[in-house]
């Protein structure tokens, strides 16, 4: 029996995508299958197909004088008719048709057929489709049924169950949709499945991707994606080529590449940050929109840190429902908790910088004057406790108001003054300005004369009255012996 299977073959690869090789396998098996059901032996059986596909069935007998076994055997008459050389002994090939095999062997080689061109076929779907997990892949949506959506991917269906959904987005029957292949399983029946996701990190990866060729070309590389899909999504790149900006590469001029992925993902909000290896600027980085004053290392082994903000960043940086602080602890790997500078300060977090400078300025100078005088430790306190914290102070106190300090007996008090006494010259200045000298006034340290003709002011130094001329000698008067 010969089978052209040309036209078959090529509409099997047409409509079935089942390569040549394969479906020949399969009906080669199934033609083996009904000859087997029908004889009970395949031991006399040859297929033989050439490479313009055409198929021949045999069975192999022996010629003979008398038959005995009509499957094995073949008269010498019938053997001529086939082969005119044929001679008693010889084996032959005899042609097979398939039809007589009967109807029940006929329609198990068929069932066979069917079943393996269907398991052929959902193997290939199944390759293809797995070597492309991971993978971008823009369908229609083919129908809605409850929550999940099924989409047409050319030749086969894929299905986007609710929790690969983006929450915020609407799905119309017919519309484009854009999705990545997250997984290719076969389920208990053998069928194969496509699921399909819109919600994972993979699939902001991939579109990053496509816009911006620098990280195609991995000149930028993506450090790790956090998301709450359908809300906000964070992006922490860096690139090894010091003359590249990795976020600004991403973002685009005016924006243009990282909104065209914020359009496909319907305005879920991005930050792309700069990833560092320094903790306390990734961190910072990590927290945008909101500026950071400073970051502080709590725990370096537990990783935990205080991102410190001004009053006005504090919502900003928590986010709304604690979203941004949810995303960046879970981008940088951090356990990050967000506090005003007041409440850093109050918490002993960091230090007011102005109040420590100022007690160090006074302790500085209690330490300097106070502490290295000669005095008892009890005199000391006393001092300090009533803010007397420098030498000047301490000069400067009555008597009287010594012995009221608080804490100071009269014995101190005493000793408090006999010590400044001793130690201590005091000099009271006197205003020059008003200073009043013999016989003549000081003003701006110049002494003056009155002139005893015209009663006008002449200068210590000056040999005439600058306003009526006459001209004048000042002479000193020797001390009474």
């Amino acid at each position: 029996m010969v089978l052209n299977l040309t036209d078959i073959i090529k509409e099997l690869q047409q409509e079935k995508g089942i390569s040549e090789e394969l479906i020949i396998k399969t009906i080669e098996v199934a033609i083996t299958k009904a000859y087997e059901k029908y004889y009970g032996t395949i031991e006399n059986l040859v297929i033989r197909h050439d490479d313009d596909l055409v198929l021949s069935i045999f069975s192999k007998k022996e010629v003979v004088n008398v038959i005995e076994d009509d499957l094995f055997e073949i008269s010498l008459n019938e053997a001529k008719q086939i082969n005119e050389e044929a001679e008693i002994g010889d084996e032959m090939l005899v042609p097979c048709n398939p039809e007589n095999f009967g109807r029940i062997a006929i329609h198990s080689a068929k069932q066979i057929i069917m079943q393996r061109l269907r398991e052929i076929k959902k193997d290939n779907i199944y390759s293809d489709f797995k070597d492309k997990e991971g993978e971008l892949i823009i369908g229609y949506i083919q129908r809605i049924r409850g929550d999940t959506i099924y989409v047409d991917l050319g030749n086969y269906e894929g299905v986007l169950p609710k929790k690969n959904q983006a929450p915020h987005e609407n799905y119309q029957q017919g519309e484009r949709l854009k999705t990545i292949i997250e997984e290719v399983k076969k389920n208990k029946k053998g069928n194969v499945m496509i699921i399909l996701s819109r919600s994972s990190t993979n699939f902001i990866k991939k579109l990053f991707e496509v816009e911006i060729p620098e990280i195609y070309d991995n000149e930028i590389h993506i450090h790790k994606i956090v998301r709450e899909p359908g809300y906000r999504t964070k992006v922490a790149v860096y690139s090894n080529k010091d003359e590249i900006d990795p976020v600004g590469a991403c973002v685009g001029q005016k924006g243009n590449r990282i909104m065209n992925i914020i359009k496909e993902m319907e305005g879920e909000k991005i930050d792309v940050l700069k990833w560092t290896i320094d903790s306390k600027i990734f961190i910072s980085n990590a927290l945008i929109p909101a500026k950071i004053d400073n970051v502080v290392i709590i725990d370096e082994a537990e990783k935990k840190a205080v991102a410190i903000v001004d009053d006005s960043q504090l919502s900003f940086a928590i986010g709304k429902r604690g979203l941004n602080i949810k995303l960046a602890n879970m981008l940088t790997g951090w356990s990050i908790d967000v506090k005003t500078t007041q409440q850093a300060i109050e918490q002993n977090i960091i230090t007011d910088h102005m109040q420590k400078a100022e007690e160090l300025f006074r302790e500085d100078i209690g330490k300097n004057e106070i502490d290295d005088l000669e005095l008892p430790y009890q005199i000391k306190d006393i001092l300090k406790n009533n803010k007397v914290i420098t030498i000047e102070q301490v000069v400067e106190l009555s008597f009287d108001e010594i012995k009221n300090l608080n804490g100071m007996d009269d014995d101190m008090a005493n000793t408090l003054k006999k010590f400044i006494d001793e130690n201590f010259e005091v000099v009271i200045e006197e205003n020059e300005s008003e200073e009043i000298v013999e016989n003549g006034e000081q003003e701006n340290g110049v002494v003056y004369y009155d002139c005893p003709n015209c009663g006008g002011k002449i200068p210590e130094d000056a040999n005439s009255c600058p306003n009526c001329g006459v001209e004048i000698a000042f002479e000193e008067e020797e001390e009474e012996k």
